[in-house]
């Protein structure tokens, strides 16, 4: 059964974990240290550090004095950059609302799923990371503010998952201490003084007491304990995560050395976008070269896939069939994730398997009828019956990426492609079917006491037994060369059926058969 709740992944010392977090297993003290000021000064250690007498805010001097063997490294932006998406992408493995709350910190709604697994994927999400070289601990409760202190104190307690579940929070609550909930120092010597040293023996008190002796610090605290506290959840966005860019240090001017890259690139971007549980609806290239030039295309996919052999045969054909004036100075890939379905697909819909022999096939149509030829038919806006007109397929979507930085945006490529399918065909009204004849069989209809009364052409011939009518239509009057108007009837031929005849000047056509 589906219930309301919480979960909070937090990386402690996570600027720390971001530099070494491929040697944090390792028993070797490390320390991250701040250069800012006059004299560097550590901002973090690891616990191997602490044990040697490490601490924050010591100098470096200091520290190398305590502890010889102190391994210190400086902080790295793009490093954060890449452990904050790995924690991003993987914890998108688990349920898709997540809130990047704060560095190294994500808090995610677990309403879409039952609260029996909670737990189990808590580990399974905490193991993935620790393969990864982050070690995180998790927090569950029926609140984001709840969750967090759970997470606090699976931190203090060297627990990998800590839930704070609603029929037993009191007694868990009893257990930490007032620094798991986030207190000010002030306010933990002013309850100390009153015997309070616990989250539990706080959460007892009256609201009222609280508000009249604390002010506000002791009423928000006393709210998130009791778990009257919760707040709308920003998620977070998969658009700009799956991405590989590499700016080359040398010349790449044949396309074997690029497809190689690209091969690469695809390897990583499979298991990651495959490890949220999605696939890739697109792929976004970027080259730019050594003129200063940049092309850039959308690559469109019929479906999402996470195939190497489509994804790799989509690229590399469209990189084939570039012209290269100059060499490749920077490649960039980047794929645009599906989103999670929640209903099942249609168990007889057959979807396209083979992207690139669909484009290969349709590239010699185009050559061998032309590119005018091709196209799927769609219904003119008027109300003539009949009228159609054949618009191009759509292209793959592109952006195009000038020299000054502008660019136009896929909503407006897919709002302009949009209106050139023209006006949404709707479904029409039931009625007795009919067999329309597109070829326009002509037909000589003979009228008495104007209503036609026999009917002759190549298709039947016969007297008329019954016939309704006339129904007189008319359009385009304004514009000489495309004005029409037409005049049908209903007729039935003795021993025929049903057809309708209609008249458009002085000519006849037998337009179709009912039944």
């Amino acid at each position: 059964m589906k219930s309301l709740g919480f979960a909070v992944i937090r990386c402690a010392d996570f600027r720390l974990q971001a530099v070494v977090r491929w040697v944090q297993t390792l028993s070797d003290p490390v320390a991250l240290v701040d250069d800012s000021k006059r004299q560097s000064v550590i901002c973090c250690r690891n616990e191997s550090a602490i044990r040697f007498g490490v601490e924050v805010g010591m100098k470096t001097v200091q520290a190398l004095a305590r502890c010889p063997g102190l391994r210190v490294e400086s902080p790295s932006a793009p490093a954060e950059t890449l452990a904050a998406r790995i924690l991003l992408e993987t914890a998108f493995g688990w349920v898709p609302g997540i809130e990047e709350s704060e560095w190294g910190c994500l808090t995610l709604d677990l309403s879409s799923q039952p609260a029996e697994e909670w737990e189990d994927c808590a580990r399974r999400t905490r193991g993935r990371l620790y393969e990864k070289g982050l070690e995180v601990a998790i927090g569950l409760g029926e609140t984001p503010s709840l969750a967090r202190i759970a997470a606090l104190a699976a931190e203090a307690n060297g627990k990998s998952v800590w839930h704070l579940e609603s029929s037993r929070r009191q007694p868990q609550l009893d257990r930490l201490p007032l620094v798991v909930g986030e207190v000010s120092e002030d306010l933990r010597e002013r309850l100390s003084l009153w015997g309070i040293e616990s989250l539990g023996a706080f959460a007892r008190l009256e609201r009222e007491a609280v508000a009249a002796r604390l002010g506000d610090e002791g009423v928000v605290l006393w709210l998130r304990l009791n778990g009257k506290t919760s707040h709308l959840l920003r998620f977070a966005k998969l658009d700009e995560l799956f991405e590989e860019h590499l700016a080359f240090d040398y010349e790449i001017r044949d396309r074997e050395p690029l497809l190689f890259v690209v091969n690469r690139f695809l390897d990583r971007l499979i298991e990651r976008v495959g490890a949220t549980g999605r696939a890739a609806a697109a792929v976004h290239l970027l080259l730019r070269f050594s003129d200063g030039a940049c092309h850039a295309r959308r690559l469109a996919l019929p479906e999402p896939v996470l195939e190497h052999e489509i994804l790799f045969h989509l690229v590399s054909g469209h990189i084939d069939g570039l012209e290269m004036k100059a060499a490749v100075a920077e490649l960039r890939l980047r794929f645009e994730p599906s989103e999670i379905v929640a209903t099942q697909r249609t168990l007889f819909g057959a979807g396209l398997k083979n992207r690139f022999r669909y484009d290969e096939t349709m590239t010699r149509l185009r050559r061998i009828v032309g590119s005018e030829r091709v196209g799927s038919p769609r219904l003119c806006n008027t109300h003539r019956p009949g009228v159609f007109e054949l618009v191009s397929l759509p292209l793959e979507l592109e952006e195009c990426f000038a020299e000054n930085g502008e660019a136009t945006s896929v909503a407006e490529r897919s709002n302009a492609a949009a209106e050139a399918t023209g006006p949404m065909i709707r479904a029409p009204v039931t009625g007795m079917p009919i067999r329309l004849f597109r070829a326009g069989t002509r037909v000589a209809v003979v009228i008495r006491d104007g209503r036609p009364a026999r009917i002759e052409s190549s298709l039947v011939t016969g007297t008329v037994t019954a016939s309704t009518g006339p129904w007189y239509a008319a359009g385009d009057w304004w514009d000489a060369r495309r004005s029409w108007s037409r005049v049908e009837w209903d007729v039935e031929v003795n021993g025929a059926g049903v057809f309708r005849v209609v008249r458009e000047g002085e000519e006849w056509e037998l337009e179709g058969r009912y039944g």
